[in-house]
């Protein structure tokens, strides 16, 4: 994120000031740093911009005047020559010969300034800023002079409290005919993107996109401005970018290089309204720069992340990739949704899952019962089920319990039923699939929904011949088994 300083005024000074004018804390420094990596661009005919990093001291300077350590304020000063002339010279504002007309566009405040995340500046001069007798028509001549400038900073005091300390010059920067070439062909993508919701004043939402910058991209940003673009898309909509080029997406405030952007498509124009409740936002970041002549230079994107929950935090490495397919088809619930998947399945959560197996397979959005209910439970996904004889609840039927863990056999019950419900031509062939080793622990109704499920391969049980009823589900199991009764459609319906 970019930081602004901003210099106290003359006037607060003056009545805060001591004689000494030096506050208690940092004391004025006997020397400055000079400013690094000066850099020039062509930026179009008429405008060349300056380029140049603040050192880390040099910042310090600028909190410990914004703090009041010491009443005084920081400058740059950029001279200029052309060819094998003279230097012209800039001057500070105290100097008596200082015309701000002539002067002005090379005396300026460091606090003034944008700074971007690695401390970066930039200014530009127009040709008429080096010769006022040009006009707007005039042009730089880069095929035959060359440009060249420096730069240094000057802490200057208020009301002659310290002498005026100047910093060293920078390195000479060129432009133009004898100017070494320094080009970028190629920029690295921003790294391990990530987005979070916020809400703003009015608690409408927007997107906080944070990323890491590469090496690579501070040390391209030193010599040419390399700043962010955004693209998105709303579900399995088009990207942003497949309606408008590169120079039509999000980007970077001023230009600057940063690490951190909040999107908001509405102010930006880019959607109507913003619902998070019902779409899912996606995202990618990457990197431009505009090189000599305004030729632009555009990273491969970074990882793609959006504010769809992730389907689980936590999974056994064997259901994973079932859990994957499961979230890619939409089997997974949004009351399962990020949860550990290791965890026993609860009646409720299956019951919700398997209505949502059912509206997914058929197409059609499912009913509640319209008279029966439960005494323990109107969650109205499990009244679906109950509609759909998915479940009848328990004991007498008055109760569903809702958050008893689910056995492995009512599992099998509540996977046919569902099965049954979607396939009106479903036949449970169990021919030719022999008993389990523990079927005797069998409740009745389970015995063949578990045969079935064993001969499609939907679940074996423990692979040993055992179907283990009475052990409760996991969520894993239970969404891997709902996946596979679809997957393995074709094999039973036959």
């Amino acid at each position: 994120m970019f930081k602004k300083f901003i210099a106290f005024s003359l006037v607060f000074i003056f009545i805060l000031s001591s004689t000494l004018g030096v506050f208690a804390g940092a004391k004025v420094p006997t020397s400055i740093e000079s400013p690094k990596n000066l850099s020039l661009r062509e930026n179009g005919e008429s405008i060349i911009d300056l380029r140049w990093t603040n050192p880390a001291s040099i910042m310090k300077v600028l909190k410990d005047i914004d703090n009041s350590e010491y009443s005084g304020d920081l400058a740059y000063l950029v001279d200029w020559k052309m060819n094998d002339s003279e230097w012209h010279t800039a001057i500070p504002s105290s100097d008596p010969n200082f015309n701000d007309d002539v002067n002005g566009q090379f005396y300026g405040h460091v606090g003034g300034l944008l700074v971007d995340e690695g401390n970066v500046s930039e200014t530009f001069y127009v040709i008429w800023h080096l010769f006022p007798e040009k006009t707007p028509a005039d042009t730089y001549d880069l095929v035959n002079n060359t440009y060249y400038f420096r730069m240094r900073y000057i802490l200057e005091p208020y009301a002659n409290e310290f002498t005026p300390i100047y910093s060293p010059y920078s390195e000479v920067a060129a432009i133009g005919k004898n100017a070494a070439a320094s080009s970028i062909t190629k920029l690295d993508p921003p790294k391990d993107l990530k987005v979070k919701i916020e809400k703003n004043s009015d608690n409408k939402p927007y997107f906080q996109l944070d990323w890491s910058i590469p090496q690579s991209i501070s040390d391209a940003n030193k010599i040419r401005p390399v700043y962010h673009i955004v693209d998105f898309k709303i579900g399995d909509g088009k990207w942003l970018s497949e309606s408008v080029t590169w120079d039509g997406l999000p980007v970077a405030y001023s230009s600057l290089l940063t690490n951190t952007y909040d999107l908001d498509p509405i102010e930006e124009n880019l959607v109507d309204k913003v619902v998070i409740e019902e779409n899912v936002y996606y995202f990618r970041v990457a990197f431009v720069c505009k090189e000599t002549g305004g030729n632009p230079i555009v990273s491969d994107y970074s990882n793609i992340v959006s504010t769809k929950v992730p389907a689980y935090s936590d999974a056994s490495p064997w259901a994973q990739p079932e859990l994957d397919k499961a979230d890619n088809i939409g089997i997974i619930t949004d009351t399962l949704r990020g949860s550990d998947m290791t965890r026993p399945i609860t009646r409720e959560e299956f019951a919700e899952s398997a209505v949502k197996f059912y509206e997914m397979v058929t197409g059609k959005k499912a009913q509640p019962h319209p008279t029966k209910k439960f005494l323990d439970c109107d969650n109205i996904e499990v009244l679906k089920a109950l509609n759909l004889s998915i479940t009848a609840g328990v004991g007498d039927g008055t109760k569903f319990e809702p958050d008893s863990y689910l056995l492995r056999q009512q599992m099998a019950a509540m996977i046919t039923r569902t099965l049954t419900a979607c396939y009106e031509e479903l036949v449970l062939d169990i021919s030719g699939q022999p008993d389990f080793l523990d079927q005797k622990e069998f409740a009745a109704y389970a015995i063949n929904p578990a045969k079935f499920m064993a001969k499609y391969k939907i679940t074996v049980g423990d692979g040993k011949g055992n179907f283990i009823p009475n052990n409760n589900c996991s969520r894993q199991e239970a969404i891997a088994f709902l996946l596979r009764s679809y997957l393995n459609g074709d094999q039973y319906l036959k």
